[in-house]
């Protein structure tokens, strides 16, 4: 099943989930507060566009883990880092090539930094799409 998180107006088949009760959304949730999923629902996550507008993404990504299934996929978008991340005033953050390396126990950054949490994803893929950059993991 898929979970596409802070989705908006962009509905997808599966659990559409954001803040606001828009047209289409199944789940109106703080995505910052515990998820209100079952743990290991979710063989496929989105957050597409959605985690630069968020606090505390370590959390959000441990909300994902808990509430997939092993080997699932999260496919995360958000801006490159630049001056489109500061014309939002709702971004709080932007990304770069190797922004997900903390939680991939693969990696030097993961090996270094791998106590911001005890929840690990491996790495599959990254691409800049235009403005944006886009990371492919996998729950380990």
């Amino acid at each position: 099943m898929l979970l596409n998180l802070g989705c908006g107006l962009d509905i997808r088949p599966g659990i559409n989930c954001d803040i606001k009760p828009l047209p289409g959304v199944d789940v109106v949730c703080d995505l910052e507060a515990s998820l209100p999923f079952r743990t290991g629902t979710f063989e496929q996550v989105l957050a597409l566009d959605v985690l630069e507008h968020l606090a505390d993404v370590v959390q959000v990504l441990n909300e994902v883990w808990r509430a997939s299934r092993p080997g699932a996929s999260l496919v995360v978008r958000g801006p490159y880092w630049g001056p489109q991340v500061a014309a939002d005033v709702t971004h709080l953050r932007g990304f770069v090539e190797g922004s997900f390396d903390h939680f991939d126990p693969s990696t030097p950054m993961g090996q270094k930094y791998g106590h911001y949490t005890p929840f690990k994803w491996r790495v599959i893929g990254e691409h800049r799409e235009g403005s944006n950059i886009v990371f492919e993991l996998e729950k380990r």
